[in-house]
């Protein structure tokens, strides 16, 4: 195991990672729509992981008012591997799908996992 993989395994060991995105567009009538989306990837020392995923959804407009909530959470593996000289966390999950992104260290508390930069965070 490499120098750098096993850097990327003591960072992103006992941590969470966290992104948070939100958008929302309104009109001058007062309708509009809104929309949440968080994400968690609990990564544990025996290399156990814990993906959550929770959206909420509204819409209003001429009186209505339409929310809609949701919330997974899969449960599977985590490890680090190295291919032409990148980092990649992958993950595979207890139904046998599997992901695999491109990871950083940005410095303290910031981790980039493909195109998005997340909160890294110890795991209390």
């Amino acid at each position: 195991m490499s120098y750098l993989v096993n850097q990327m395994i003591n960072s992103l060991s006992n941590k969470v990672l966290k992104l948070e995105k939100a958008k929302s567009d309104r009109d001058y009538s007062g309708g509009g729509w809104y929309e949440e989306e968080k994400y968690q990837i609990y990564l544990y020392s025996d290399f156990s992981a814990i993906y959550i995923r929770e959206s909420f959804r509204s819409v209003s407009g001429g009186g209505l008012y339409l929310p809609n909530q949701s919330s997974t959470k899969e449960y599977g593996k985590w490890n680090i591997c190295e291919e032409n000289g990148k980092l990649f966390l992958e993950m595979i999950f207890d139904d046998n799908s599997s992901a695999k992104l491109e990871t950083e260290n940005l410095g303290t508390g910031i981790q980039k996992l493909g195109d998005h930069i997340w909160n890294r965070y110890l795991i209390s």
